[in-house]
C-alpha cells in the first residue's frame, strides 16, 4: 500500500518516510498543489497532511481530497491548535496528531485506518491471478470488498469505485475486463455470492446475512441469491 506525505518540512517528510517505508511505499509532496497533483497521478491508500502549507490552507487540501478521492487522511496539527482540530473534524479528517508526534502512535493509527484494505481480496473465488493486477484494479477490488458489508454496497457505482482508484470509469471498466476477465458489476456480484456462502456455512441467520451484504429486505437477498446460484440460501444450506 502507498502512503502520501504532504508537508513542507522536508526533514519531517524524510524521517517519517524512512520509518514507514519498511511497511509501505511512501510518496512525498512539499506543497498542497504538489500533493494534489501527486494524487491525480498515483494511487495512494492514505494521506498524512500537514495543516500548514506554503501555498494552500491544509484544510482546503483536506476538503479536496475528501471530495475527490475518499481515502483516509491524518492531519498533522500544532500543539494546542484547537481551531484547526475542529476544522479537521468538520471536513472529515480521519485522525489528527500533534507535532512533534511519536512514530508509534502514527503507525498504530495508519494500521487501524488501513485494516479494511489490508485483508486479502479472495482472488481464488474470483478465479483471478493477483500477480497480473495493476494497482488501479487492486485498489478497486479492495474498495469493493471493504464495502460489501454496508447498505451502500447495493448502490456502489462504477463512478464511485473509479474515483477511489483515481482513474476514469471507462478506463477502469476496460482494464477490469482485460485483467480480470469480468466486468466490475459482475465481480461485485460474485463477491457477494461467495461471502453469502461463507456465512451460510458458518450457520449465520439468513436475515443477518442479507443485512450484512447490504440488503434491506431478506426476500430481496433470497431472490438475488437464487437467480445467481439456482438455489435459495436455505436450499443450499441443506445440501
Amino acid at each position: 500500500m502507498t502512503i502520501l506525505i504532504i508537508d513542507d518540512d522536508r526533514e519531517i517528510c524524510s524521517t517519517t518516510g524512512v520509518l514507514l517505508e519498511d511497511e509501505y511505499e511512501v510518496l512525498m509532496a512539499f506543497s498542497g498543489a504538489e500533493g494534489l497533483y501527486t494524487l491525480s497521478k498515483e494511487v495512494a491508500s492514505l494521506v498524512i497532511l500537514d495543516y500548514k502549507l506554503p501555498d494552500m490552507d491544509g484544510i482546503a487540501v483536506l476538503k479536496n481530497i475528501k471530495e475527490n478521492y475518499k481515502i483516509p487522511v491524518i492531519m498533522i496539527t500544532g500543539i494546542g491548535d484547537k481551531e484547526t482540530v475542529l476544522k479537521s473534524w468538520r471536513h472529515n479528517a480521519d485522525y489528527y496528531i500533534d507535532k512533534p508526534f511519536k512514530i508509534e502512535e502514527l503507525k498504530e493509527k495508519i494500521t487501524e485506518l488501513l485494516k479494511p484494505l489490508s485483508e486479502p481480496v479472495p482472488f481464488k473465488a474470483l478465479n483471478i491471478n493477483p500477480l497480473g493486477l495493476s494497482p488501479y484494479v487492486r485498489v478497486a477490488l479492495e474498495y469493493i470488498r471493504s464495502n460489501l458489508s454496508t447498505l451502500n454496497s447495493v448502490n456502489l457505482t462504477l463512478k464511485e469505485i473509479s474515483a477511489i482508484a483515481n482513474v476514469s470509469p471507462k478506463y477502469l471498466s476496460d482494464i477490469f475486463k482485460k485483467e480480470c476477465g469480468q466486468g466490475v458489476y459482475q465481480i461485485m456480484t460474485n463477491l457477494k455470492i461467495e461471502r453469502a456462502k461463507e456465512l451460510l456455512d458458518k450457520g449465520r441467520d439468513i436475515k443477518e446475512i442479507a443485512f450484512e451484504l447490504g440488503f434491506k429486505h431478506p426476500n430481496n437477498f433470497c431472490k438475488f441469491f437464487k437467480k445467481l446460484t439456482g438455489k435459495t440460501p436455505s436450499e443450499l444450506r441443506n445440501t
